[in-house]
């Protein structure tokens, strides 16, 4: 029986210190073997994270995904126990909602970037409050976002129309019924019609984050910086503006164009395009102004009362009001 030059431990209390038999070697390399497949099937974790590889096929990379989150859920997590389950790039194919349901659990993308790809008929669901999701793309799917989630935080991450808290399009000239309060923090996140609070209540905090029509708030009462909307963006159709806007841009009717911008709301070199800017002939201005500009159109018609104040506000043919 042939042998091999390869001795068991030769230290310990089973010590033996021989040269192995080929059926010693082929039984060793079986075990091994079973044991790195039994690792490769097994949740990579540490203390407070989970790792997702995604080297598997798209279904099996969501079962990974959810059997990850599973566990997190039943790791005791916490304000000072958070868990993080860190997503590899790939796609993650869902037959139904993949749902965020429990506080101090975050996904990300282990890279920072958006390239955790949901396919398939699922989109993400969030429910949970204090929870932090980086770098997922639904594609058109609506990535969804319940009702007041004041700790939510949401970076780098894609979806389709009513995404981020957006709800139906109301009766033209009537005002949404029972409208989503989105108050979360949103960061270099991109939707599509009707998006980030889209005919709802938009009273969160908005950095870099891009959206279609209908977006940003029928009533808008956050923060919104750097944000791009296209028409009837900011406050919808007849909403009302009592936020901050500093450098947003959005299309024509926006910026609540027949509705009003209260006493506390202060923007800030925004852009908007034809009959925006509380321009209706029922609207009222008592917000601040600075630096805005029409694309099409003049300031000159609009109703400021006090304490309202238009400061350097350019007019579509370059003229300051």
């Amino acid at each position: 029986m042939p042998t091999y030059p390869f001795l068991t431990r030769a230290y310990g209390p089973s010590a033996k210190g021989s040269t192995l038999t080929w059926e010693d070697l082929d039984n060793s390399l079986l075990f091994l073997s079973e044991s790195i497949n039994t690792a490769d099937n097994d949740i990579l974790s540490g203390s407070n994270y989970l790792f997702v590889k995604a080297d598997g096929t798209p279904s099996q990379n969501a079962t990974e995904l959810s059997s990850s989150y599973v566990q997190a859920k039943n790791s005791s997590p916490s304000a000072t126990n958070r868990i993080a389950i860190l997503a590899s790039p790939g796609k993650y194919t869902f037959a139904s909602n993949f749902t965020l349901d429990t506080q101090y659990v975050d996904v990300v993308s282990l890279t920072g970037e958006c390239d955790v790809l949901v396919t398939g008929s699922g989109t993400i669901s969030i429910t949970a409050n204090d929870v932090y999701v980086r770098g997922i793309d639904v594609d058109v799917k609506n990535f969804t976002i319940a009702d007041n989630l004041p700790l939510l935080k949401i970076n780098n991450c894609k979806g389709g129309d009513y995404s981020f808290g957006g709800t139906a399009n109301p009766t033209p000239g009537t005002q949404p019924l029972n409208p989503i309060l989105i108050n979360g923090t949103f960061v270099d996140c991109e939707g599509g019609n009707f998006s980030f609070a889209g005919n709802g209540m938009a009273y969160g905090t908005f950095v870099n984050c891009v959206g279609s029509g209908s977006s940003f708030g029928y009533y808008c009462g956050g923060t919104f910086t750097d944000c791009i909307g296209s028409d009837f963006s900011f406050g919808g159709d007849m909403g009302y503006i009592d936020g901050t806007m500093k450098n947003c841009t959005a299309g024509e009717n926006s910026f609540t164009p027949v509705g009003n911008i209260s006493s506390t709301a202060v923007l800030d070199n925004c852009v908007g395009g034809l009959n925006s800017f509380a321009s209706g002939p029922t609207s009222i201005i008592t917000g601040k102004l600075i630096k805005c500009r029409l694309t099409s159109g003049s300031f000159a018609t609009v109703n400021i009362q006090s304490p309202g104040d238009l400061i350097l506000c350019i007019n579509a043919d370059n003229t300051t009001t």
